[in-house]
């Protein structure tokens, strides 16, 4: 069993290269937003906007911890995963208490201004409208500013600033380190 988790800052391409292990690698793509936070939204009726995203998890770190999310999320895994949107140091202690050398944090690292083209090409959660100062600003957010923390944390560090094709050659490179 492998467990790869990705952290970096929004529209780096987390959620890209988990899906892609996802697909094209046989792995069980999970994501925090989607397997652990919608639902929870959805049950409470609210939309699923970055607003809403902080303050509900702001909320529930507050009252059952940092790492309430990632605990929620582990329980999901079985076999080799690929975890999209771990932001906390906290988070990667736990995962690696938990599953030991079979977990890999994995940075994705991109350029502010290509991520913000990303945010305002992909539209979801409310930010497709942002200006580049806007969006450079909500990385000041409470679930936003942690992230380098844990960026430092990691076991390798990929770039995506170019084609698909070179960010999946980076993504195979390190899953081929990994399985020798």
């Amino acid at each position: 069993m492998l467990v790869l988790a990705f952290v970096g800052k929004k529209c780096s391409g987390k959620d890209e290269a988990a899906s892609y292990l996802g697909s094209k690698q046989g792995f069980t793509y999970l994501d925090y937003t989607r397997d652990v936070i919608s639902p929870i939204l959805e049950g409470q009726k609210k939309e699923i906007t970055r607003d809403n995203i902080v303050e509900l998890v702001g909320r529930l770190r507050k009252e059952k911890g940092i790492d309430t999310l990632t605990v929620m999320i582990s329980e999901k895994i079985k076999g080799n995963t690929a975890i999209s949107g771990i932001r906390y140091k906290e988070e990667v202690e736990y995962m690696r208490k938990r599953f030991g050398g079979k977990f890999k944090l994995i940075s994705v690292e991109a350029a502010d201004k290509i991520r913000w083209e990303r945010c305002k090409e992909r539209g979801t959660k409310g930010e497709g409208k942002h200006t580049f100062e806007e969006f450079m600003e909500r990385e000041g957010l409470p679930t936003e500013k942690v992230i380098p923390e844990a960026m430092r944390l990691a076991d390798f560090t990929i770039t995506n600033n170019h084609e698909k094709e070179e960010f999946y050659r980076q993504i195979d490179k390190v899953l081929k380190q990994l399985k020798t």
